[in-house]
C-alpha cells in the first residue's frame, strides 16, 4: 500500500471494536490489515512483516504488552480521549508515536504520522549524515533570534560569533561586534543587578536568563531577553558560552501598559465605589422622603433637594408629563446654577438624553465638557443623568440630574433606575389616592390624522359621515362599531379591500340615514382605547378624518393612551382636555353596568331595535327585518330581545336580573 508520497508501506492495525470504524476510515489511504489480537500481529510478523503496527485500544495493559512484545517494528499508539495511558507512558513503553482520537486534523493526519515513522526508521542514518557543520552554521544564521558565542578561554570572554539576526537586532556587524565582550550593549537604563546575575552565572559556569534594557548601534534602547548557557568539551571544561538574544520590547511595553491601565482601573473603581456608596445613601434618604411627603408637589421638591445635596451632583429638576405635551420643562428644581432651568424647554422628539429617557423609559446619560448636553439649550454642566419616573409602565415624569462627570457605570444606572421606580410608585400612590377621593374624570377629544385610518377610508369611499351609536367587543378581539350614516345610499359601493375592516352590515335605512354595523379587526383603535383604560363615548368620521371622545380615570391613564395611539396608529392630535366631576352613577355608568350583564347578542338585539324604531308606534321596523339584520331567525331574535328587556327593567328597579 502506498502513502501520499508514493512510498509503499505495509500496515497492520490492532484495533478494539469501539474504534474500528474510525481508525479504518482514516487509514483507508494505506489499506491497512485490521487484526483482532496480538497473536494475529505475530503471525503477520512471521510471514510477511509489516513496516508499522497501529494499536488502538483503551486497555492500558494490552497496549503495554503489545509494545513490549513488538520491538522489531515501529508501533504507533492511537489514544482514545478517555484512555488512562498517558502520552509520556506510551513513549516510555516504546511507542514510536502517539496520536489522540480527536475531531481535529491531528487524528485525520494519522497516515502522514505513520509515513513519517516508517521513513525515519528507514532513512534516519542518512538523514543524520546530512547534518553538517555548514548546515548547523547556516541554521544559526537563519534563526529568528540573536545567537552569539563568547570564548571562555580568552580574556574578558569576547564574542567570536554572531548570527545575522544579532546584527539586524543590534545594528552591530561582525567587524564591530566580534573581539569584544557584549557589555557594549549596556547603557544608562540597563539594570546593573541583572548584569551582575549574568556575571555570576559566567563565573559559576551555569545557565542564566535575564531581561534588561540594551542599546542598539544607533543609540535606541530595546528590551532584550538573554538566555546564556555554557558549552563544555569532552573533558567537561567550559570552552564557550552561547547566548540567545530575543527582542521583547513589545511584550514589556504591553505589560507596562497593562499594569498602568490596571492601576488606572483600580483608581477609577475606587472612585466609582465611593460614588455608588453616596448614591445608595441618596436612595435611602429619598426613600425616607417618599414616606414623609404629604403631596406630590412636596415629594418632587424633596427629591430634588436630596439629589442636589449629594456631593457628586450639582443640581436636579423634575419635569412632569402632562397629556401629550410638545416639550418637557422643569417644574421643580434645586441646586447650583439653576437660573438656566427657568427657560429650559426640551422637545420630546429631540435627540436629547431627557427626551430619550421619556421615549424609552430607561435611564439615559450624556457628557459634553462644553455644556452642550442639551442640543437646543446651553446649561453650565458637563454631565447629565435623565431618569424616567415610572410605575407599572405609567410614566409620571422625568428626573434630570446634572454633574461634572462622564463616568456613569452600570451600578449607577441600577441605583438611579431603582430611584426612578421608587419615586414613580410614590407619585402613583398620590394620584391613586386623589382618584379614589374624587369623582373627577378626564375627557379627551382626539383627532386621528392618519388618512388610511379604516373608518376615514370607509367614509371617504362611500362619501358619508359616520356618527357613533354604540360598540360591542367580541372574544376574538374584533369590535362591532354601530354607526349612523348620512347619507346611507352608497353602502353598496364599499370595497372589500379596506384594511382593518372585517365586514359591514346595513342594519336599518330610513329617512336618508342608516344604521350599520362595522366589524373592525383585532388591533383597532376602538380596542386599543378599551385596553388602555379608556371608554369611548362618541365618535365622528368623514373623509377629512376621525375624531374620538374618550373618558379616562386620570391624566396618567390618558397620557399612556395617547402614547399608545401615537405608536400604533400614526399621527394624532389632542384637541381638548376636560376635567369634570361625575355624580355617584352617571347615565353612561348605568349603561356600562347594564352592558356588562348583557350578552353581545342581547346588546345587539336591543340596540338594533331601538335605533331601528321598533319601540316607536307604529313600529319603524318589523321583527323579521330586525332578525334579518342579525342573520338569525325571527324567533331567536325575539328571544334575545326579551332577555335584554328583562335585564333592563330589572336593572332599572335595582332587582337582580334572572
Amino acid at each position: 500500500m502506498r502513502s501520499s508520497h508514493g512510498i509503499p508501506i505495509r500496515v497492520v492495525a490492532l484495533v478494539d471494536a469501539p474504534y474500528r470504524d474510525r481508525v479504518e476510515g482514516v487509514l483507508s489511504p494505506l489499506s491497512p490489515e485490521i487484526v483482532a489480537s496480538v497473536a494475529d500481529v505475530h503471525s503477520r510478523l512471521a510471514n510477511d512483516p509489516p513496516e508499522c503496527v497501529v494499536v488502538a485500544s483503551d486497555d492500558r495493559a494490552r497496549i503495554e504488552t503489545t509494545l513490549a512484545e513488538l520491538t522489531d517494528v515501529p508501533v504507533v499508539v492511537v489514544q482514545p480521549l478517555d484512555s488512562d495511558l498517558s502520552v509520556a507512558a506510551a513513549f516510555d513503553a516504546g511507542a514510536a508515536d502517539v496520536v489522540p482520537i480527536t475531531e481535529t486534523n491531528v487524528f485525520a493526519r494519522l497516515p502522514d504520522r505513520i509515513e513519517s515513522v516508517v521513513t525515519w526508521r528507514r532513512d534516519h542514518e542518512s538523514a543524520s549524515e546530512r547534518i553538517t557543520e555548514d548546515l548547523k552554521e547556516r541554521s544559526m544564521d537563519a534563526a529568528p533570534v540573536g545567537i552569539s558565542l563568547a570564548d571562555a578561554s580568552l580574556p574578558d570572554q569576547p564574542l567570536v560569533y554572531i548570527n545575522d539576526f544579532f546584527e539586524s537586532m543590534t545594528g552591530y556587524g561582525p567587524t564591530e561586534a566580534l573581539g569584544r565582550n557584549c557589555r557594549y550593549l549596556q547603557g544608562p537604563e540597563t539594570d546593573l543587578e541583572h548584569v551582575a546575575e549574568l556575571r555570576e552565572a559566567v563565573n559559576a559556569e551555569t545557565p542564566a536568563s535575564v531581561e534588561l534594557v540594551n542599546y542598539r548601534r544607533d543609540g535606541t534602547s530595546f528590551w532584550n531577553r538573554i538566555d546564556l548557557a555554557p558549552i563544555r568539551d569532552e573533558r567537561g571544561d567550559v570552552t564557550h558560552f552561547v547566548g540567545f538574544q530575543t527582542d521583547i520590547t513589545e511584550r514589556v511595553r504591553a505589560e507596562e501598559d497593562a499594569a498602568r491601565y490596571a492601576a488606572e482601573v483600580e483608581t477609577e473603581r475606587a472612585r466609582l465605589q465611593r460614588l455608588v456608596e453616596h448614591i445608595e445613601g441618596l436612595l435611602e434618604d429619598v426613600t425616607s422622603v417618599l414616606v414623609r411627603a404629604e403631596s406630590r408637589a412636596e415629594l418632587e421638591q424633596s427629591v430634588c433637594n436630596q439629589v442636589a445635596a449629594t456631593p457628586e451632583f450639582a443640581s436636579a429638576w423634575i419635569g412632569g408629563l402632562d397629556l401629550s405635551p410638545d416639550a418637557i420643562v422643569p417644574s421643580v428644581w434645586c441646586g447650583t446654577d439653576t437660573d438656566s432651568l427657568t427657560t429650559l424647554r426640551i422637545d420630546r422628539d429631540d435627540a436629547d438624553p431627557v427626551a430619550e429617557a421619556v421615549r424609552t423609559q430607561t435611564v439615559q446619560t450624556a457628557y459634553d465638557p462644553t455644556g452642550g448636553i442639551h442640543p437646543d439649550a446651553n446649561v453650565p454642566f458637563s454631565g447629565v443623568i435623565a431618569v424616567p419616573l415610572v410605575h407599572r409602565e405609567t410614566l409620571y415624569g422625568v428626573l434630570c440630574v446634572y454633574a461634572d462627570d462622564d463616568a456613569i457605570e452600570d451600578d449607577v444606572y441600577v441605583v438611579f433606575g431603582t430611584l426612578g421606580r421608587a419615586v414613580g410608585a410614590a407619585i402613583d400612590a398620590f394620584e391613586s389616592r386623589r382618584t379614589l377621593l374624587s369623582n373627577a374624570v378626564v375627557e379627551l377629544e382626539i383627532d386621528l390624522l392618519e388618512p388610511m385610518q379604516p373608518l376615514v377610508e370607509f367614509a371617504s369611499l362611500v362619501e358619508c359621515r359616520l356618527e357613533y351609536e354604540g360598540v360591542v367587543s367580541h372574544d376574538d378581539g374584533t369590535v362591532s362599531l354601530f354607526v349612523s350614516m348620512t347619507p346611507a345610499d352608497r353602502l353598496d359601493d364599499l370595497s372589500d379591500s379596506i384594511s382593518g375592516i372585517q365586514s359591514v352590515t346595513n342594519l336599518v335605512q330610513r329617512d336618508g340615514a342608516g344604521l350599520a354595523e362595522i366589524r373592525l379587526e383585532s388591533g383597532s383603535v376602538i380596542e386599543q382605547i378599551a385596553d388602555s383604560g379608556g371608554r369611548l363615548f362618541d365618535l365622528v368620521a368623514d373623509e377629512d378624518g376621525c375624531r374620538v371622545m374618550v373618558v379616562v380615570s386620570d391624566r396618567a391613564v390618558g397620557r399612556a393612551l395617547l402614547d399608545d395611539l401615537r405608536t400604533d396608529h400614526g399621527d394624532i392630535e389632542l384637541r381638548a382636555v376636560r376635567e369634570r366631576e361625575t355624580p355617584p352613577q352617571t347615565r353612561r355608568e348605568f349603561v356600562s353596568e347594564l352592558g356588562d350583564e348583557l350578552t353581545p347578542r342581547q346588546y345587539a338585539a336591543l340596540q338594533v331595535a331601538y335605533l331601528g324604531g321598533f319601540f316607536d308606534w307604529p313600529h319603524g321596523i318589523t321583527g323579521d327585518e330586525l332578525a334579518a339584520t342579525m342573520n338569525i331567525s325571527r324567533a331567536t331574535y325575539h328571544q334575545h330581545l326579551r332577555a335584554a328587556e328583562r335585564k333592563l327593567v330589572s336593572h332599572f328597579f335595582e332587582a337582580t336580573p334572572s
